[in-house]
């Protein structure tokens, strides 16, 4: 993957990261770039879900004072927990049943 392909990929992540931030009943966009780039929507849920670990992991110091942890981590789930609801609906729904969103 060239540079210009991962720079392409993570600003899409963001995009679609402040999709769900703005709007919590949005879908799961996919457009011909998406496929280029991520192969198909299980690529695509799984590049949201790897970036989501990355920030969830970068921000939480678990050295931290519990106070101070609980705090970010609070910070933390209230920014992501459309995006997951959102990837555990979009797994579902490819797999053609419901699954329960954590």
């Amino acid at each position: 993957m060239t540079w210009s392909e991962t720079k392409r990929r993570w600003r899409i992540l963001r995009e679609i990261e402040d999709l769900f931030v703005a709007d919590p009943t949005a879908e799961l966009p996919w457009t011909e770039e998406y496929g280029e780039l991520f192969g198909d929507r299980d690529g695509l849920v799984a590049s949201l879900r790897y970036r989501w670990q990355l920030t969830r992991d970068a921000q939480l110091d678990t050295h931290s004072p519990e106070p101070a942890w609980d705090e970010q981590h609070g910070r933390v789930e209230r920014r992501t927990r459309h995006l997951l609801a959102i990837l555990d609906r979009a797994v579902a729904r490819d797999q053609g049943g419901e699954r329960a969103v954590a």
